[in-house]
């Protein structure tokens, strides 16, 4: 009888256990922002596109904690004639990556702040706003200590500004 209970109880831990897990990987936004000392917004509208790449990218140098990087569709960060998608990436006080080269296009209002806006290129090529969608796109802004850039693949304007409009703290 005591076996059988000791073998219930172990079961039931194993399956809170491998529960806890399937919850963390099933949206590692939660676990980045138990990880991270600094506020990270999230997608609420991903244009149905699910997430295809989570992780953290240590700064050189030890000068910033950790930025995060989340990709969504078939865009894996780099802008391949086939990928479709975006990507976001959060750090503070930096980002531990760099963007390509791009065109400034102005700025776009995110969440009552502005953020610049680009389309990517080789420089010094000015490239048009109407290339963003074949070239992507890029956006970059300060919300509070958090730093974010986005990046599109083959969206439109109108579709790249729905995303980053969404981004939701993570509580």
């Amino acid at each position: 009888m005591t076996r059988s209970i000791t073998t219930i109880a172990a079961i039931a831990v194993f399956g809170l256990s491998a529960a806890a897990a399937l919850a963390m990987k099933a949206d590692p936004w939660t676990a980045a922002n138990a990880r991270l000392s600094y506020p990270i917004y999230k997608p609420a509208q991903t244009l149905g596109y699910k997430i295809s790449g989570f992780g953290y990218q240590p700064c050189p140098g030890g000068k910033s904690k950790a930025s995060i990087y989340a990709t969504y569709g078939t865009y894996k960060g780099v802008l391949l004639s086939k990928t479709k998608g975006f990507g976001i990436f959060e750090g503070s006080p930096a980002i531990c990556s760099d963007h390509a080269g791009f065109a400034r296009h102005g700025t776009r209002t995110i969440g009552g702040i502005k953020a610049t806006l680009g389309v990517y290129c080789d420089l010094p090529a000015n490239c048009s706003l109407a290339q963003g969608v074949q070239n992507g796109y890029i956006l970059l802004w300060t919300r509070g200590k958090t730093r974010i850039q986005m990046d599109s693949s083959h969206l439109t304007l109108a579709q790249f500004l729905k995303v980053a409009a969404s981004l939701k703290l993570v509580l």
